[in-house]
């Protein structure tokens, strides 16, 4: 039952003049100033609790989800620039083997061209 602010005043002062204005500021403090109807209730605490509950479940899922999609990409990713370092390694390595080649093969006429002379 909620208390009309006369009420609550009148309480007040009944309570002052007996124990003293500390006493019944303490008290008064005690009363709630709500109606009892928008107290919340331990039912209501318990509803609000299973529906977070169930948000945060929801919501970890979905994180899941975008994580799974995140690693998934992240391992292309990873899978096309190690393709693409394969593909410049193996294009080094030939260029390398034709410079190797032709500094043999200019040494060889060198030394050819040395021994004929």
């Amino acid at each position: 039952m909620a208390l009309a602010e006369s009420d609550r005043r009148d309480i007040f002062d009944s309570l002052e003049a007996v124990h003293g204005q500390n006493v019944a500021n303490n008290l008064m403090q005690l009363i709630p100033h709500q109606p009892a109807a928008q107290l919340v209730t331990r039912e209501d605490m318990h509803a609000n609790t299973q529906m977070l509950r169930g948000e945060m479940a929801e919501l970890r899922g979905e994180m899941r989800g975008e994580m799974a999609e995140f690693r998934a990409e992240m391992r292309s990713e990873i899978a096309a620039l190690s393709a693409s370092v394969d593909t410049r390694l193996a294009d080094l390595q030939v260029n390398t083997q034709r410079l190797f080649a032709g500094a043999i093969a200019a040494n060889i006429i060198g030394v050819v061209t040395a021994l004929v002379s």
